[in-house]
């Protein structure tokens, strides 16, 4: 086995840590990649949410306004029952 120059010695750990560098870079940018992915999803998933809420709330809005018309027919109906049995009673 041949001993190493320290210029030799320091140009291989060089070239490791060179090595070593553009892992990690391509890590991140891989990473950075999956990140703008996931975001991405979360936007999509996040309006349609918000276009299923929104039907919901109109939904409901429409139910609770048929609510209150049929209570007051109802109370419009029995107050005119009632006028009515008074009235016939006079």
């Amino acid at each position: 086995m041949q001993a190493l120059s320290d210029e030799q010695h320091i140009a291989a750990v060089e070239a490791k840590v060179d090595k070593l560098d553009e892992k990690i870079d391509a890590g991140f940018a891989e990473m950075r990649a999956d990140s703008l992915a996931v975001r991405a999803q979360i936007v999509s998933t996040e309006r349609a949410l918000r276009t299923e809420i929104l039907a919901v709330r109109s939904d409901g809005r429409a139910d609770f306004r048929t609510g209150i018309a049929v209570v007051v027919g109802m109370w419009t109906a029995t107050i005119l029952a009632m006028v009515g049995v008074v009235v016939g009673h006079l």
